[in-house]
């Protein structure tokens, strides 16, 4: 049966983000991220040194992400095994082959991402079906790069969340989309609703959660944010950040939770910087 409450939020949700601003936790949340990021825009722009060590740090990073995005929805790869498994060096024989097609699908959907964001691609449908189509490797080819079928119901484990109804995809992502393109709202605003109302559609039969992620990390990219790597170990925090928005209408926690995650990788990226300067300036002049 359709969700009525779910085509509800969607179209409220400009008002629902107008409204948050005011709210002073949530600003307060906002106002750190900003000022994280300002603060590491301070810091550019970079010499060789620096940009090799960001570039060192990107492929940590994206090891992190991936081994994290992927142990949500059950895999089991190390974090060892999925570095190798991106570094094409090392295929593991004690699980199964799907989590390989996983890790390598992640990471190719997250290159994508940042080719979206640096070539300002708009967010649309077909750009989140090429998104899943990617990332979702393990899953059956035919489902790939499609919303659920008719008759291909879905639940979130261990919520109250309802999901679309199959026949009310295109037209629940059609608005999310034309919805999220209109509204004036903080970006952080804007991806954290969409990613909570994303997730409430559920529109694939596989891969929502990975594919969520990426579209959140698109969103943050495009605004100036640095992409954020959620922890698979505090992921019952963040599904429960999740429904608190979808089932009942606090949408406090969520942009709390991405906030700081805004702000650690900021700070982590920006200690880097620093201490490449601070090792540069303690090192004894040349003599003459």
């Amino acid at each position: 049966m359709p969700s009525e409450e779910l085509s509800k939020r969607i179209k409220c949700l400009p008002d629902v983000l107008g409204s948050l601003a005011a709210d002073p936790g949530i600003e307060n949340s906002i106002r750190s991220a900003d000022a994280s990021r300002d603060a590491l825009e301070s810091l550019y722009p970079l010499d060789g040194v620096e940009k090799s060590a960001l570039e060192d740090y990107r492929k940590d990073w994206l090891s992190r992400y991936v081994y994290n995005s992927n142990a949500m929805e059950g895999s089991t790869l190390s974090l060892p095994d999925t570095e190798l498994v991106l570094d094409g060096e090392f295929l593991p024989t004690d699980g199964p082959a799907r989590y390989v097609f996983a890790a390598k699908g992640c990471a190719d959907g997250m290159e994508t991402v940042r080719r979206f964001a640096k070539e300002n691609r708009p967010l649309d449908t077909n750009a989140i079906l090429t998104l899943h189509q990617i990332t979702a490797l393990d899953v059956q080819p035919a489902l790939r790069g499609t919303f659920r079928p008719y008759g291909y119901a879905v639940r979130i484990r261990d919520t109250r969340v309802k999901t679309a109804d199959p026949l009310e995809i295109w037209d629940d992502v059609d608005a999310l989309v034309s919805t999220i393109n209109t509204c004036n709202a903080h970006p952080i605003l804007r991806a954290s609703g969409f990613h909570a109302m994303f997730e409430n559609i559920h529109p694939f039969a596989d891969g929502n959660g990975r594919t969520g992620r990426q579209i959140l990390n698109w969103m943050l990219l495009r605004a100036g944010y640095a992409p954020i790597c959620i922890r698979h170990d505090t992921g019952r925090e963040y599904m429960n950040c999740l429904e608190r928005w979808q089932v009942y209408d606090d949408p406090a926690p969520l942009i709390s939770i991405i906030s700081k995650y805004i702000v650690h990788e900021h700070d982590s990226i920006g200690d880097i910087i620093k201490g490449i300067r601070e090792s540069a300036e303690d090192e004894p002049g040349l003599p003459g």
